[in-house]
This record gives structure tokens, sequence and C-alpha cells, in this order.
């Protein structure tokens, strides 16, 4: 009796350890919302410092404060664009997902003509079967989805967009 009770406790304890190695959570980096209040509003940085290209893009939007955390290069060859990165961080407590794609125009595919049509036309484009809302600025696309409806969070979300939307090449 002993020996079961023994084996069935030490089966229970390795369960236990087993199911709470699952995996670490993923840690997100936070965005601080800079108060008008305490002086931290950050004067946007210029757009015409950085290269035209995506690497460039990536690099004004952390500097203007719109991204942070790791950039994590995307699947873009399925919407025809020539590069494409995500990042993923906290804001106001709401999980953000940012992603830029970088387009050749002179040299598109079905696939990059179908996608930015239909972000022309209708403002998102369909993958996987998902409508997912983008914006074009001359060769990128961003696609920014913000759960929270928080007035912080969606003039947060209108601030990304005007600085996207000023990034020339």
């Amino acid at each position: 009796m002993t020996k079961k009770l023994l084996l069935f406790l030490t089966v229970l304890l390795l369960t236990l350890s087993l199911a709470a190695c699952g995996g670490p959570m993923e840690q997100l980096e936070t965005l601080e919302a800079p108060s008008a209040s305490s002086g931290l509003e950050q004067e946007p940085v210029s757009p015409t410092g950085f290269d035209g290209n995506l690497a460039g893009l990536c690099q004004y939007m952390e500097q203007n404060q719109a991204v942070t955390g790791e950039k994590v290069e995307m699947s873009y060859k399925e919407i025809g664009a020539v590069g494409g990165f995500r990042y993923r961080f906290k804001f106001n407590g709401s999980t953000v997902q940012a992603e830029f794609y970088e387009f050749d125009l002179d040299n598109q595919d079905a696939k990059a003509q179908e996608c930015l049509s239909s972000v022309k036309e209708k403002g998102f484009f369909t993958i996987l079967s998902n409508e997912v809302p983008a914006v074009l600025n001359g060769d990128f696309l961003m696609v920014y989805s913000d759960p929270s409806k928080d007035e912080g969070n969606t003039a947060q979300a209108e601030k990304v967009k005007s600085l996207f939307m000023d990034f020339k090449q």
C-alpha cells in the first residue's frame, strides 16, 4: 500500500511539474504613453534623415516611439511584398501589433497587385479568408492592430498612422 501511494505521489508530482513547464509566456516590451502634463511629450523626429527603404521606415517609427520591442521578419511573399517586419508590444495594457511591408511598385507580381489594389479601393486586403485593414504610403504598407478602443489607444493609433504617412522615400 505504501509503495502504491508513493508511486501515485511521484507520478502526480511529475505530472504537475511537466504541466508547469509548458513554455515561458511571451514577454512583450511596453510602449509608455507620454503624458502632456509630465512634459515628456516628444517632438516628432523628421523622416528626412532616414533611408527610404523598409529598414529606414522601421528606424523612423522606433525613434518616434510609434513601436517598440524586437522586430521580427514576416512572411511577406504571400502578399507580394519584397520585405516585411512585425512589432508586438504592450500599450496601455493592450497587446498591439504593427506590421510594415515594402513593395517594388515597378516589378509587382499578381499577389502584390491584388493586395495593393484591394487596400487602395477598400482599405484592407484578404489573406487566409481574413480581411486585414491596412494603409498605403508609396512603396509601403502598414497594418496596425490594437483591440483596445480606449481613447489613449485610439490616439496612439492615429499618431502611428500619421507618422507612417509622413515617411517619404
